[in-house]
Protein backbone atom coordinates (compact mmCIF):
# COMPACT_ATOMS: atom_id res chain seq x y z
CA UNK A 1 0.00 0.00 0.00
CA UNK A 2 2.92 2.39 0.87
CA UNK A 3 4.39 1.56 -2.79
CA UNK A 4 1.33 2.50 -4.35
CA UNK A 5 1.02 5.47 -2.13
CA UNK A 6 3.96 6.81 -3.25
CA UNK A 7 3.68 6.02 -7.06
CA UNK A 8 0.46 7.91 -6.88
CA UNK A 9 2.11 10.76 -5.35
CA UNK A 10 4.68 10.57 -8.55
CA UNK A 11 2.20 11.18 -11.12
CA UNK A 12 0.23 13.78 -8.96
CA UNK A 13 0.17 17.04 -10.96
CA UNK A 14 1.67 20.11 -9.31
CA UNK A 15 0.11 23.23 -8.87
CA UNK A 16 2.32 25.72 -9.61
CA UNK A 17 2.40 28.74 -7.26
CA UNK A 18 2.93 32.29 -8.07
CA UNK A 19 6.27 34.42 -8.17
CA UNK A 20 7.32 37.29 -6.24
CA UNK A 21 7.51 38.85 -9.46
CA UNK A 22 4.31 37.40 -10.22
CA UNK A 23 2.52 38.77 -7.32
CA UNK A 24 4.39 42.26 -7.03
CA UNK A 25 3.28 42.69 -11.18
CA UNK A 26 -0.99 41.48 -9.91
CA UNK A 27 -0.26 44.46 -6.97
CA UNK A 28 1.14 47.06 -9.98
CA UNK A 29 -1.70 46.86 -12.26
CA UNK A 30 -4.29 46.87 -9.01
CA UNK A 31 -2.56 50.07 -7.76
CA UNK A 32 -2.84 51.38 -11.05
CA UNK A 33 -6.48 50.52 -11.63
CA UNK A 34 -7.27 52.35 -8.01
CA UNK A 35 -5.80 55.35 -8.72
CA UNK A 36 -7.63 55.16 -12.51
CA UNK A 37 -10.87 54.67 -10.39
CA UNK A 38 -10.62 57.00 -7.25
CA UNK A 39 -10.79 60.23 -9.16
CA UNK A 40 -13.70 58.96 -10.66
CA UNK A 41 -15.47 57.60 -7.79
CA UNK A 42 -14.80 61.35 -6.21
CA UNK A 43 -16.50 62.93 -9.30
CA UNK A 44 -19.41 60.69 -9.17
CA UNK A 45 -19.78 60.89 -5.40
CA UNK A 46 -19.60 65.12 -5.89
CA UNK A 47 -21.68 64.71 -8.49
CA UNK A 48 -24.25 63.13 -6.30
CA UNK A 49 -23.93 65.48 -3.83
CA UNK A 50 -24.56 68.27 -6.22
CA UNK A 51 -27.96 66.62 -6.98
CA UNK A 52 -28.56 66.07 -4.07
CA UNK A 53 -28.30 69.71 -2.71
CA UNK A 54 -30.09 70.49 -5.65
CA UNK A 55 -33.49 68.15 -4.38
CA UNK A 56 -33.26 69.86 -0.96
CA UNK A 57 -33.41 72.66 -1.94
CA UNK A 58 -36.42 72.05 -4.98
CA UNK A 59 -38.20 70.38 -1.50
CA UNK A 60 -37.62 73.81 0.69
CA UNK A 61 -38.64 75.78 -2.15
CA UNK A 62 -41.81 74.21 -2.66
CA UNK A 63 -42.33 74.53 0.96
CA UNK A 64 -42.03 78.02 0.93
CA UNK A 65 -44.53 78.32 -1.66
CA UNK A 66 -47.14 76.10 0.23
CA UNK A 67 -46.40 78.41 2.90
CA UNK A 68 -46.88 81.84 1.22
CA UNK A 69 -50.28 80.30 -0.45
CA UNK A 70 -51.80 79.57 3.02
CA UNK A 71 -50.77 82.41 4.37
CA UNK A 72 -52.52 84.72 1.70
CA UNK A 73 -49.74 85.46 -0.64
CA UNK A 74 -47.67 87.22 1.61
CA UNK A 75 -43.90 86.05 2.78
CA UNK A 76 -42.52 85.77 5.94
CA UNK A 77 -39.54 87.82 7.26
CA UNK A 78 -36.18 85.26 6.51
CA UNK A 79 -35.36 86.44 11.17
CA UNK A 80 -36.73 88.63 13.60
CA UNK A 81 -35.11 89.01 17.32
CA UNK A 82 -37.30 88.05 20.36
CA UNK A 83 -40.86 90.43 20.20
CA UNK A 84 -42.09 89.93 24.12
CA UNK A 85 -45.76 89.24 23.45
CA UNK A 86 -45.40 88.41 19.91
CA UNK A 87 -42.58 86.27 19.18
CA UNK A 88 -41.05 85.32 22.80
CA UNK A 89 -37.98 83.62 21.52
CA UNK A 90 -37.71 85.39 17.70
CA UNK A 91 -38.73 83.94 14.28
CA UNK A 92 -36.89 81.61 12.14
CA UNK A 93 -37.80 80.92 8.76
CA UNK A 94 -36.62 77.23 8.74
CA UNK A 95 -38.25 77.00 11.98
CA UNK A 96 -41.36 78.19 11.08
CA UNK A 97 -41.53 75.70 7.96
CA UNK A 98 -40.77 72.77 9.74
CA UNK A 99 -42.60 73.76 12.81
CA UNK A 100 -45.79 74.27 9.92
CA UNK A 101 -44.97 70.76 8.69
CA UNK A 102 -43.99 72.13 4.93
CA UNK A 103 -41.31 70.38 5.33
CA UNK A 104 -42.46 67.03 7.34
CA UNK A 105 -38.80 65.23 8.48
CA UNK A 106 -39.37 64.63 11.75
CA UNK A 107 -35.92 64.61 14.04
CA UNK A 108 -34.68 67.77 12.64
CA UNK A 109 -34.61 70.04 15.23
CA UNK A 110 -31.29 70.08 16.92
CA UNK A 111 -32.71 70.62 20.52
CA UNK A 112 -34.82 67.68 22.25
CA UNK A 113 -36.70 69.71 24.83
CA UNK A 114 -36.47 73.70 26.30
CA UNK A 115 -34.05 74.74 28.52
CA UNK A 116 -31.21 73.83 26.88
CA UNK A 117 -28.24 75.72 25.74
CA UNK A 118 -26.36 75.87 22.34
CA UNK A 119 -24.02 73.41 23.90
CA UNK A 120 -26.43 70.78 23.70
CA UNK A 121 -26.78 70.43 19.89
CA UNK A 122 -27.87 67.14 18.32
CA UNK A 123 -27.65 66.75 15.08
CA UNK A 124 -29.70 64.76 12.35
CA UNK A 125 -27.67 64.17 8.73
CA UNK A 126 -30.98 63.73 6.73
CA UNK A 127 -31.67 67.30 7.54
CA UNK A 128 -32.96 68.70 4.33
CA UNK A 129 -32.04 71.80 5.09
CA UNK A 130 -28.20 70.60 4.95
CA UNK A 131 -25.79 70.91 1.92
CA UNK A 132 -24.25 67.30 1.74
CA UNK A 133 -21.13 69.38 0.15
CA UNK A 134 -21.30 72.48 3.29
CA UNK A 135 -19.32 72.62 6.05
CA UNK A 136 -19.97 69.59 8.69
CA UNK A 137 -22.01 70.45 11.70
CA UNK A 138 -18.49 69.74 13.78
CA UNK A 139 -16.68 71.53 11.94
CA UNK A 140 -18.53 74.64 11.50
CA UNK A 141 -16.55 77.11 10.41
CA UNK A 142 -16.92 80.88 11.79
CA UNK A 143 -15.63 84.33 11.19
CA UNK A 144 -16.10 87.14 8.44
CA UNK A 145 -16.62 85.35 5.22
CA UNK A 146 -14.29 86.63 2.05
CA UNK A 147 -15.30 84.89 -0.97
CA UNK A 148 -18.07 82.35 -2.18
CA UNK A 149 -15.69 79.37 -1.24
CA UNK A 150 -14.23 80.11 2.33
CA UNK A 151 -15.80 78.00 4.93
CA UNK A 152 -17.74 80.99 6.86
CA UNK A 153 -20.01 80.99 3.94
CA UNK A 154 -20.65 77.30 3.41
CA UNK A 155 -21.57 76.49 7.16
CA UNK A 156 -24.75 76.68 9.03
CA UNK A 157 -26.87 78.94 10.91
CA UNK A 158 -30.03 79.37 13.23
CA UNK A 159 -30.77 82.84 13.94
CA UNK A 160 -31.79 82.98 17.64
CA UNK A 161 -30.08 80.75 18.72
CA UNK A 162 -29.74 80.68 22.48
CA UNK A 163 -32.06 82.03 24.94
CA UNK A 164 -34.48 83.44 24.28
CA UNK A 165 -34.07 82.19 21.02
CA UNK A 166 -34.39 78.12 19.74
CA UNK A 167 -32.04 76.28 22.67
CA UNK A 168 -34.41 77.87 25.31
CA UNK A 169 -37.78 76.83 23.25
CA UNK A 170 -36.05 73.69 22.28
CA UNK A 171 -36.75 73.51 18.70
CA UNK A 172 -33.85 75.18 16.12
CA UNK A 173 -33.69 73.86 12.22
CA UNK A 174 -30.37 74.51 11.12
CA UNK A 175 -30.10 75.38 7.57
CA UNK A 176 -26.70 75.68 5.45
CA UNK A 177 -29.53 77.57 3.08
CA UNK A 178 -30.68 81.46 2.87
CA UNK A 179 -33.63 83.00 1.99
CA UNK A 180 -33.19 85.62 -1.15
CA UNK A 181 -33.34 88.41 1.53
CA UNK A 182 -31.38 91.20 2.87
CA UNK A 183 -31.25 93.47 6.33
CA UNK A 184 -33.79 96.22 6.73
CA UNK A 185 -30.98 98.87 7.77
CA UNK A 186 -30.86 100.21 4.52
CA UNK A 187 -34.55 101.95 4.21
CA UNK A 188 -33.95 103.19 0.46
CA UNK A 189 -32.70 100.13 -1.52
CA UNK A 190 -35.01 97.37 0.33
CA UNK A 191 -38.33 98.64 0.63
CA UNK A 192 -41.58 97.68 -1.42
CA UNK A 193 -42.31 99.40 -3.98
CA UNK A 194 -39.06 101.54 -5.40
CA UNK A 195 -35.90 99.95 -3.69
CA UNK A 196 -33.72 99.05 -6.54
CA UNK A 197 -31.95 96.42 -4.64
CA UNK A 198 -35.24 94.88 -2.75
CA UNK A 199 -34.84 91.61 -1.96
CA UNK A 200 -37.89 88.74 -2.41
CA UNK A 201 -37.52 88.38 1.67
CA UNK A 202 -36.31 91.08 4.85
CA UNK A 203 -34.15 90.43 7.59
CA UNK A 204 -35.19 92.25 10.71
CA UNK A 205 -31.71 91.68 12.70
CA UNK A 206 -31.99 93.89 15.39
CA UNK A 207 -34.46 94.79 18.43
CA UNK A 208 -34.61 98.06 16.45
CA UNK A 209 -35.93 96.82 13.47
CA UNK A 210 -38.34 94.56 14.97
CA UNK A 211 -40.97 96.64 15.58
CA UNK A 212 -41.29 97.46 11.90
CA UNK A 213 -42.11 94.38 10.00
CA UNK A 214 -45.31 94.99 9.68
CA UNK A 215 -44.59 98.01 8.26
CA UNK A 216 -46.37 97.94 4.51
CA UNK A 217 -42.27 98.86 3.00
CA UNK A 218 -41.45 95.94 4.23
CA UNK A 219 -44.22 93.64 3.35
CA UNK A 220 -43.59 90.83 0.32
CA UNK A 221 -46.37 89.42 -1.53
CA UNK A 222 -46.56 86.75 -4.09
CA UNK A 223 -48.09 89.85 -6.74
CA UNK A 224 -44.71 91.06 -6.53
CA UNK A 225 -43.41 88.06 -8.67
CA UNK A 226 -43.87 88.66 -12.22
CA UNK A 227 -41.72 86.34 -13.32
CA UNK A 228 -40.94 82.92 -11.23
CA UNK A 229 -38.68 81.31 -13.22
CA UNK A 230 -36.26 83.53 -13.03
CA UNK A 231 -36.66 85.92 -9.33
CA UNK A 232 -34.25 84.06 -6.65
CA UNK A 233 -36.04 82.47 -3.61
CA UNK A 234 -32.87 80.59 -2.01
CA UNK A 235 -29.16 80.74 -2.43
CA UNK A 236 -26.70 78.59 -0.67
CA UNK A 237 -25.10 81.27 2.29
CA UNK A 238 -25.06 80.79 5.86
CA UNK A 239 -25.65 84.69 6.28
CA UNK A 240 -29.27 85.67 6.04
CA UNK A 241 -27.77 88.93 4.77
CA UNK A 242 -25.83 87.20 2.39
CA UNK A 243 -25.50 89.77 0.00
CA UNK A 244 -22.80 92.34 0.42
CA UNK A 245 -22.10 94.83 -2.28
CA UNK A 246 -18.63 95.47 -0.72
CA UNK A 247 -15.79 93.25 -1.28
CA UNK A 248 -13.82 92.64 1.74
CA UNK A 249 -9.90 93.91 2.94
CA UNK A 250 -8.60 90.77 2.02
CA UNK A 251 -10.19 89.96 -1.73
CA UNK A 252 -11.55 94.04 -2.30
CA UNK A 253 -12.49 92.58 -5.89
CA UNK A 254 -14.81 90.37 -4.99
CA UNK A 255 -18.53 91.54 -5.06
CA UNK A 256 -20.76 88.43 -3.81
CA UNK A 257 -18.34 87.64 -0.73
CA UNK A 258 -20.86 85.90 1.04
CA UNK A 259 -22.57 83.90 -1.12
CA UNK A 260 -21.30 80.17 -1.15
CA UNK A 261 -19.10 78.25 -4.14
CA UNK A 262 -19.95 74.55 -3.14
CA UNK A 263 -19.79 72.65 -6.04
CA UNK A 264 -17.55 71.74 -8.86
CA UNK A 265 -13.94 72.68 -9.68
CA UNK A 266 -12.49 75.47 -8.26
CA UNK A 267 -11.47 78.43 -10.40
CA UNK A 268 -8.14 78.37 -10.38
CA UNK A 269 -7.52 80.86 -7.35
CA UNK A 270 -9.56 79.20 -5.65
CA UNK A 271 -11.62 81.87 -4.58
CA UNK A 272 -15.24 80.76 -6.82
CA UNK A 273 -16.53 77.55 -7.86
CA UNK A 274 -20.32 76.60 -8.40
CA UNK A 275 -23.92 76.91 -6.33
CA UNK A 276 -27.13 76.02 -6.77
CA UNK A 277 -30.08 78.84 -6.76
CA UNK A 278 -33.75 77.77 -6.25
CA UNK A 279 -36.49 79.98 -7.93
CA UNK A 280 -39.94 80.81 -7.45
CA UNK A 281 -41.12 78.16 -9.88
CA UNK A 282 -39.74 75.80 -7.94
CA UNK A 283 -36.79 74.46 -10.26
CA UNK A 284 -33.32 74.38 -9.22
CA UNK A 285 -30.27 75.42 -11.43
CA UNK A 286 -26.62 75.37 -11.19
CA UNK A 287 -24.34 78.30 -11.68
CA UNK A 288 -20.47 79.68 -11.70
CA UNK A 289 -20.34 82.25 -8.85
CA UNK A 290 -17.33 83.90 -10.84
CA UNK A 291 -19.50 85.85 -12.89
CA UNK A 292 -21.44 87.54 -10.47
CA UNK A 293 -18.20 88.71 -8.51
CA UNK A 294 -17.03 91.08 -11.01
CA UNK A 295 -18.17 94.65 -10.03
CA UNK A 296 -19.44 95.45 -13.69
CA UNK A 297 -21.18 91.94 -14.04
CA UNK A 298 -22.40 92.37 -10.39
CA UNK A 299 -26.33 90.77 -9.44
CA UNK A 300 -27.67 94.61 -9.54
CA UNK A 301 -27.33 93.95 -13.67
CA UNK A 302 -28.89 90.69 -13.56
CA UNK A 303 -32.08 91.17 -15.26
CA UNK A 304 -32.79 87.47 -16.98
CA UNK A 305 -32.30 84.12 -16.05
CA UNK A 306 -31.49 84.77 -12.45
CA UNK A 307 -32.87 87.92 -11.08
CA UNK A 308 -32.20 89.05 -7.17
CA UNK A 309 -34.31 91.78 -7.03
CA UNK A 310 -38.17 92.55 -7.18
CA UNK A 311 -37.87 95.81 -8.88
CA UNK A 312 -35.45 93.88 -12.09
CA UNK A 313 -37.94 91.55 -13.13
CA UNK A 314 -38.04 92.02 -16.69
CA UNK A 315 -42.04 93.14 -17.62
Amino acid sequence: MQQQATIMNRHRPQTPGFTLVELLVVIGIIAVLISVLLPALSKARRSAATVQCSSNMRQIAIAMLGYITDNKGNFPPTATPAIPGVYPNGWWWANELVRGKYVNTPGISVYSRPGLTVNDKKFNRNNPFRCPEGVDEDDAGNGTADYPTHSPNNCYTIDNDGSPGAAAEGFGIPSWYMLNSRVVNTAGDNVVPGGKRCSAFAWFNSSTTADSFKEAKWQRHIRYVRRSAELIMLVESSNPNWYDQNGSSSQPTLYLRRLGARHGRKTADGRNAFTNFAFFDGHVGLYPTLPYQTPQWNVDNYTRDTVFWINKQAK
